[in-house]
């Protein structure tokens, strides 16, 4: 067995205890850089038949309306 000072174990178990956390927080942090996903832009339409206001993602310039099918212009805001 290797001989260690008490003084000495507790600033070694500190440092093995400060680095345990900081690997942690550094894989933490990689993880969630990695997680990170830019919203896509979105138009916010409203129908002129029913008045169903909604959200469609893709660049067009008319988006069907979900509830009654008609056909709508983006609006300006």
């Amino acid at each position: 067995m290797i001989p260690v000072e008490a003084g000495t174990a507790v600033v070694l178990y500190l440092l093995s205890f400060l680095a345990v956390i900081a690997a942690a927080g550094l894989y933490n942090g990689i993880r969630r850089r990695a997680m990170r996903v830019e919203p896509k832009p979105t138009h916010i339409f409203r129908c002129a038949r029913c008045g169903h206001p909604y959200l469609d993602a893709e660049e067009l310039e008319h988006a069907r309306c979900p509830r009654c099918g008609m056909e709508n212009e983006p609006q300006r805001i």
